[in-house]
């Protein structure tokens, strides 16, 4: 009886892109594979996944082997975004939600099983140049606004009649006192709160609002993430330098720096916890228009690990061949 075919892999970069960056952990596969979704350099959007299924597991076919990414599909197309966020919702359940920005507007889409991506009614943001996304307990969707004067609001979605969303302000007073004129905003769930926390940073100054209303300083910087841990909030912030700072609000003497790979400029950060490794934050950044997978598992950051995006498919001799991304 003759052997069957070895896989093999086919690579390729992933498709060039602007922008923000849209993380996080959805619920498909064995432990939850990692969603990133990229806004193409002149039009649409890309999604691909990272597949986090342990190394033993096969592959599907044509997608990628354990520990690897895979190839990108276009969506969205007709316009060029700027930035976009993800989150994988309860509702649907289970489906996929999107906040991007195209200039100053932004746009919602929605990914389920059965319709794949679908065009709905975005939030009532008005200009804008941040729309980060973010899902509390019990399912409450939240976008942020960082309007082009640099003023920030948050919007809370009533899901009642869910896919249909009804929106309203929800802006903490707090926020805005202050005279600095804000670049990057992020929102972060944090665990059994009924709000998300608020990071706001400026060349000048950064502070991140918790869900109970205490305002703490953070570095101030360009491009900003955050994400919930085991030691606190982990708020990651790009400032030019070869590295991210990483704060926990209310705790200063955990402050620490994580080295940045490549050279260049830091244009897009996200950053999504893992739950099958509990104190793992994975970030994706793009630093001199190279995407890097990053994994930060140690509060001292002694355990970093860094390695370039690549898109990998498991093919077998014989097999059509397909291609990596699909437009």
């Amino acid at each position: 009886m003759a052997a069957s075919p070895s896989p093999s892999l086919r690579v390729a970069s992933p498709p060039v892109s602007r922008g923000g960056i849209g993380l996080a952990q959805g619920r498909y596969g064995v432990r939850g594979n990692l969603e990133l979704v990229l806004c193409d350099e002149q039009d649409g959007l890309w999604v691909l996944w990272f597949n986090s299924d342990p190394q033993d597991t096969a592959a599907e076919p044509g997608g990628p082997p354990p520990g690897e990414w895979s190839g990108g599909l276009r969506f969205a197309a007709g316009r060029r975004y700027d930035e976009v966020g993800v989150v994988q919702s309860r509702h649907g359940p289970h489906h996929l939600e999107l906040v991007a920005r195209s200039g100053d507007s932004s746009h919602r889409l929605r990914w389920s099983p059965e319709a794949a991506f679908t065009t709905e009614p975005p939030p009532p943001s008005g200009p804008a140049g941040a729309v980060p996304l973010t899902e509390t307990a019990h399912g409450v969707l939240w976008t942020g606004v960082l309007g082009t004067d640099g003023e920030p609001r948050v919007l809370r979605a009533d899901t009642s009649a869910y896919p249909h969303l009804a929106w309203s302000d929800d802006t903490p007073a707090h926020a805005l006192l202050t005279d600095s004129r804000w670049t990057a905003m992020a929102l972060v769930a944090v665990p059994d709160a009924a709000r998300p926390g608020i990071v706001l940073v400026g060349d000048r100054e950064g502070l991140y609002l918790s869900p109970t209303g205490d305002t703490q300083p953070v570095s101030a910087g360009t491009v900003a993430a955050a994400a919930p841990g085991l030691d606190g909030v982990r708020v990651y912030v790009w400032s030019e330098g070869p590295w991210l700072d990483v704060l926990i609000p209310g705790h200063p003497g955990r402050a620490r720096r994580l080295p940045l790979p490549g050279s260049g400029e830091v244009t897009g950060l996200a950053a999504t916890p893992v739950s099958y490794e509990p104190g793992r934050t994975d970030l994706v950044v793009r630093r001199g228009g190279q995407l890097w997978h990053l994994r930060d598992t140690g509060a001292d950051g002694t355990e970093f690990v860094a390695t370039a995006l690549m898109s990998r498919l498991t093919t077998v001799p014989g097999d059509e061949v397909r291609p990596v991304h699909r437009g």
